[in-house]
């Protein structure tokens, strides 16, 4: 019996031209989008791979210098582009893919994407992800708006329980029939995971198989869960034209202005420092208290030569075996780390504080959930860019301490004149970035992997109930 139903919607859905046009539409958008992602991420990463090779050659190569001058010279740490990108930038337009690793200073990524960006790009952006989330919903509801309601406005509907056919027989037909017309836009997501499994994966993402299976999970019960609706509101009212009216504006609220609205409470709710402000903030924080010339800073340094010279059991500077000079660099580094942490975890606090905000309104917007589940998995969320930029200081601390214990064990009395050359520069390391696994991503999201279910259960029952009422309700007339 629901094979039947299955094949009559099927035969329904090839004769009715608007619906072939909406899913050619939207089919082809995917694949332009898939062959766009693909395109931006092979430029990203020759981009890269060009400035890793430019950065390491002009290390090397910098010729005599003091070390700690060539902390200030210092390097770069750019962020690698998974290949899963190519289905879902995510937010790696917006937080910058460059960090400059220089002494004393805890520098935020640079070079956003967004920033070159015209302003219909800012709003939404051509990729498979964007694609799914926005028009896969809107196609679900012109697929089954007319379910329930059409089978009764014709008269139709007593003539299919007569037939002996239940109301969940009815309502799973319908459903598969609607799921199986969009699952022809399967050859454009097909195409984005073919042209990114044929793209350099540069961040070795752990887990890649793990992470795309869940993808496809996620937008498989998204589209379902919109399905599931749509079929739910056609079974509870009159005319399939109020079901449309309806479930439309549910798809513009909840896919097009409640995300923009909770990113705009969100910020208002939970401000983050301006960039300028931050800064200034960080510089000053970090470096006055250890080289300023007040009472404080004063007695700070004074402190740290009363215990070298205890350590080396000298009584003054000019006995001690190292470069005190670069031993009291060093301990400027210390400080001011811990600065760095203090402040950078304030403004990730802030950055979280609206993430959770709106996750909140993900509860009326399932696009919410599933975009913060899309954009984890495909490693270009807010929290992989923090994971990215908090090696990246992992890195610049160890790489400066490198550089000034090279000029406190070398440098003996000759102080900031004592010169490094190109042999010590190749010794030093590359940043190797390696990338949270697929598990400790998904323990970020599990609020909105529950949030995504519990949305299609909730589908799924409006459905099933709905169906059995509308059976109840034509018994009785």
């Amino acid at each position: 019996m629901i094979k039947a139903i299955i094949w009559k919607e099927l035969l329904q859905y090839r004769r009715d031209g608007r619906v072939m046009s909406v899913l050619l539409i939207t089919l082809a958008l995917g694949f332009a989008a898939a062959v766009n992602g693909w395109s931006t991420v092979e430029t990203l990463q020759r981009e890269r791979q060009s400035a890793v090779q430019s950065d390491r050659d002009t290390w090397d190569n910098q010729g005599k210098k003091n070390p700690h001058t060539a902390a200030h010279f210092s390097r770069y740490a750019f962020q690698p582009t998974s290949n899963l990108a190519v289905f879902d930038p995510g937010l790696k337009d917006f937080m910058g893919s460059a960090i400059w690793l220089e002494a004393h200073y805890r520098d935020p990524a640079t070079l956003r994407a967004v920033e070159d960006a015209v302003e219909i790009q800012r709003f939404a952006r051509l990729t498979p992800a964007w694609i799914l989330q926005v028009f896969a919903p809107l196609l679900a509801i012109l697929l089954a708006f007319a379910g329930i309601a059409a089978e009764r406005e014709r008269g139709t509907l007593r003539q299919v329980m007569s037939s002996g056919v239940s109301p969940q027989h009815l309502f799973v037909g319908k459903a598969i029939a609607a799921l199986c017309i969009i699952a022809l836009l399967a050859p454009s997501v097909i195409a984005a995971v073919a042209l990114a499994a044929n793209t350099q994966d540069e961040m070795g993402l752990p887990g890649a198989g793990l992470r795309l299976a869940g993808i496809v999970l996620a937008y498989a019960i998204y589209i379902g869960a919109f399905t599931f609706a749509a079929i739910g509101i056609s079974a509870r009212v009159a005319k399939s034209k109020t079901a449309l009216v309806i479930l439309v504006g549910f798809w513009a609220a909840s896919v097009v202005f409640i995300p923009r609205l909770a990113t705009d409470v969100g910020s208002t709710l939970s401000p983050a420092p301006e960039a300028t402000d931050f800064e200034a903030r960080l510089s000053s924080e970090s470096s006055s208290p250890f080289w300023g010339s007040s009472e404080a800073a004063q007695q700070r340094r004074a402190d740290i030569e009363t215990e070298v010279l205890a350590q080396y059991g000298v009584d003054n500077i000019a006995d001690l075996p190292i470069n005190y000079d670069g031993y009291l660099l060093q301990e400027s580094e210390e400080f001011a780390n811990g600065v760095f942490d203090r402040m950078y975890d304030e403004l990730w606090g802030a950055y979280e504080d609206q993430a959770d905000i709106v996750r909140l309104f993900s509860l009326v917007s399932p696009t919410l959930a599933l975009s913060n589940i899309s954009s984890a998995l495909a490693g270009s969320d807010m929290q992989a860019h923090r994971h990215f930029a908090d090696s990246a200081e992992l890195f610049r601390r160890d790489f400066v301490r490198i550089l000034n214990e090279e000029m406190i064990e070398n440098g003996g009395e000759d102080g900031y004149g004592y010169m490094s050359d190109n042999d010590f520069w190749q010794q030093n390391p590359d940043f190797d970035y390696q990338p949270p696994t697929a598990g400790d991503v998904l323990s970020n999201v599990w609020a909105d992997i529950l949030i995504l279910l519990a949305w299609a259960f909730l589908a799924y029952q409006l459905a099933s109930r709905s169906v059995r009422f509308s059976f109840k309700q034509e018994a009785m007339a």
